[in-house]
């Protein structure tokens, strides 16, 4: 990579309506992804989920299913995902400001924000209890707040910062370490564990699958996949190794974690030490290394989609540059590592707002862009990013797609204030996805049969009727 593209990466990095559509000349290979993904889709959060699923009272074979198909379900939201950013090259906040329009999108971002936020306090404080495990530092909340200042290195440098950690160092490491402790934990634990509970309470197979589904969910692959080639079936094979090490191989250590270690229910600083002791030789300094290392490099990608979210909403500021975005995102996530420094609330709470919030906006979008020009005949043009002052107001059938979807997951997942108990809905973030991009497709069909679809649609008067455009058969 030449300096002059790190320098315009650490400018703009593509995220700004300026220059804000990745070239067909800047896309990376798929060695690129499989190795981001990997670091993506695994880490010291999946095994917190395996070792949640133990304690939970799931057998190791409902563990793994569990993790299959989340995995199962996830690859099905995420291929369209994929292709809407590599098709169109741009990330997912700037996609909602032509799709959803300027109410739409800074509500989007907001919320991108936010939830990535969460994770990232929630990485940190992950990596604050292990090193209080290993060397038993203590200060929880502090070494969070410090890490989450300090973790944002890798995104000055945009794109680039983030594949390099991850393909040249954290995932070789990653998968070595883990294929040892799972191969090594395969001959300890007893045949018994694949099919009898490991902890005392109980978790359905379904609410383990929908925790498998937020826990590896983004709901910005836009903003990754813009990098890649412009082919729907292109990212299934990174896809398809990085479900397999984050859902099954690790899902599968961490319950481990919880089953071999002598532990109090729920303390994952000590079972995390006492798996440094069976598989990595006792070496607490190698565990750290490989601890930071895995949460350093999934946050990258969470801090990545603060920092497209924030380009998009101040980056086309006169005299704004990306690194400044960078370090407001950096201070946001440490005033969230300091207000929420709860291990397992904060897991299942974010993990459950993951799950439906973002890619029901990104099946909102995938709907705008695949589906209604096949049933309207028209269709709406995302190929010129429009200024914050050119684009249209709102897409209302968009925003109440989404909005609807996101209440009723909440419903679904007990996320609404107040709320004590779920109701028995089935797979509730699946049923979120669809229940937007349903009704996005049923509202979206009437708008542009009115005589008002622009003002309903949020098409800008100044572009003409973009969407009259019809569609070839």
């Amino acid at each position: 990579m030449a300096v002059t593209e790190i320098v315009s990466e650490i400018n703009d990095d593509y995220s700004t309506s300026r220059d804000g559509v990745v070239p067909l000349s800047q896309r990376r290979s798929l060695y690129h992804f499989t190795a981001l993904w990997v670091t993506m889709a695994a880490g010291i959060t999946y095994l917190f989920l395996g070792f949640s699923y133990h304690d939970a009272g799931l057998s190791l074979g409902r563990a793994v299913l569990a993790g299959v198909l989340g995995a199962i379900c996830y690859l099905a939201y995420a291929l369209p995902a994929a292709y809407l950013g590599s098709s169109t090259g741009q990330t997912h906040a700037l996609l909602t400001r032509s799709i959803f329009g300027k109410l739409g999108s800074g509500l989007m971002s907001v919320v991108l924000i936010l939830i990535a936020a969460g994770w990232t306090a929630f990485a940190f404080n992950v990596l604050a209890n292990l090193y209080d495990g290993l060397f038993g530092w203590g200060h929880i909340v502090a070494i969070t707040v410090v890490l989450a200042l300090v973790g944002i290195v890798n995104n000055l440098f945009g794109f680039t910062g983030i594949t390099a950690f991850a393909r040249y160092l954290v995932a070789p490491l990653m998968i070595i370490w883990i294929g040892y402790l799972v191969i090594k934990g395969v001959t300890d634990v007893p045949a018994a564990a694949w099919s009898s509970p490991g902890g005392s309470d109980q978790l359905s197979l379904l609410a383990g699958v929908g925790l498998a589904i937020g826990s590896v969910m983004w709901g910005n692959e836009p903003d990754t996949w813009r990098y890649g080639r412009p082919r729907f079936a292109w990212p299934l094979l990174p896809y398809t190794i990085a479900l397999f090490v984050g859902l099954v191989l690790f899902v599968a250590a961490g319950w481990m974690m919880g089953y071999l270690s002598n532990t109090n229910a729920l303390d994952f600083g000590g079972a995390f030490r006492s798996t440094v002791e069976y598989s990595l030789f006792g070496a607490l300094w190698l565990g750290a290394i490989l601890a930071t290392a895995l949460q350093v490099a999934i946050n990258d990608g969470n801090y990545y989609e603060m920092i497209n979210a924030g380009q998009n909403l101040a980056g086309h500021a006169r005299g704004w540059k990306r690194w400044y975005t960078c370090l407001v995102m950096a201070a946001l996530t440490a005033l969230f590592a300091w207000r929420f420094p709860h291990l397992e609330e904060d897991f299942f709470t974010v993990a459950g707002w993951s799950a439906i919030a973002l890619p029901s906006a990104t099946v909102v979008m995938c709907v705008d862009q695949f589906v209604l020009p096949r049933v309207t005949g028209v269709r709406r043009h995302v190929g010129r990013i429009p200024t914050w002052r050119a684009a249209g107001f709102a897409n209302w059938p968009a925003i109440v797609s989404v909005i609807v979807a996101m209440l009723f997951g909440a419903w679904g997942l007990q996320l609404l204030p107040g709320q004590t108990s779920a109701p028995d809905l089935g797979l509730v973030p699946v049923e979120a996805w669809l229940l937007a991009g349903l009704l996005y497709l049923g509202l979206g069909a009437l708008a542009t049969a009115t005589s008002a679809r622009a003002e309903l649609l949020g098409i800008p008067h100044t572009a003409g009727d973009p969407v009259r455009e019809e569609t070839p058969r």
